[in-house]
């Protein structure tokens, strides 16, 4: 298998970034990126928006949309495209930046991985190994929320935290239309959570985890039994919350209110 080298992807994901920027100017829409972490929501905002706009949701990565359930609830967001990254992207533009709580975040991560194959940590006393991989391979959640925060200095940049979105779409869907320039009532935005709420597009994609059965009291199956709770409590030993506080998780867990202790890890 041939290798790709960093550069050789930076400079294609530019090229693609170029090519839909050429295309959103010759239908009069501007750009917007849809940013984050990986396993933070974007799919989750792609849905609420594929379902507002009614048109697909695309990505700088080759084949990744989330089509429409049907026609679009509003024309107030037809000038705007709302595009994936898990990286910052090199063209201009706002960003809407998805944080989600480090901790459950990369445990979601290191699951979509072993689904996919990328590595065959599952065992609890495992736990410790298998983050530090994830870091090695795709790079520490807090360096990736730090460097969204250093874009915030020279862009708009619009945050949004996932456990905001999940407890109230509503509300935090209002606030990515204002953002992007668009007023919706609370009338439409019901609608469209409703919508999605009707739908199993999500739980029935087997790499979201929900169709996968895991080993009994393995990471993914204590995951899988918890996971609208803070799934981490449960599963992270001392060593791993070490392991995240010193790579510098602590100060923007803080930052965004998912401890109100720096001393979270010692308990």
């Amino acid at each position: 298998m041939v290798e790709i080298d960093l550069q050789t992807r930076l400079k294609a994901r530019r090229a693609v970034e170029e090519v839909m920027a050429r295309r959103l100017r010759a239908r009069g829409q501007s750009k917007a990126y849809l940013v984050s972490y990986p396993r933070s929501g974007n799919t989750l905002v792609r849905q609420y928006f594929s379902i507002l706009q009614g048109r697909p949701q695309r990505s700088v990565y080759d084949g990744d949309v989330v089509n429409p359930l049907g026609a679009g609830l509003t024309r107030a967001l037809d000038h705007v495209e709302l595009i994936k990254s898990h990286q910052a992207p090199q063209a201009d533009g706002p960003w809407i930046y998805l944080v989600r709580d480090g901790r459950n975040a990369a445990l979601s991560f290191l699951y979509m991985s072993f689904l996919f194959g990328g590595h065959q940590y599952y065992r609890l006393n495992e736990l410790y190994d298998g983050l530090r991989h994830l870091d090695e391979i795709e790079g520490f959640w807090g360096d990736h929320v730090a460097e969204a925060l250093d874009q915030a200095k020279r862009r708009p940049v619009l945050f949004a935290r996932y456990e905001d979105l999940v407890n109230s779409p509503q509300k935090t869907l209002a606030r990515m239309a204002e953002f992007l320039g668009a007023q919706l009532s609370a009338e439409l935005l019901t609608d469209c959570v409703r919508r999605l709420s009707e739908s199993d597009s999500y739980a029935s994609n087997p790499y979201n985890g929900y169709i996968y059965e895991p080993v009994k009291n393995s990471i993914y199956d204590i995951l899988k039994r918890h996971r609208r709770q803070n799934y981490w409590r449960l599963i992270f030993d001392q060593r791993s919350k070490r392991y995240f506080h010193e790579r510098g998780g602590t100060k923007l867990l803080l930052h965004f209110g998912y401890e109100q202790s720096g001393d979270w890890w010692r308990e």
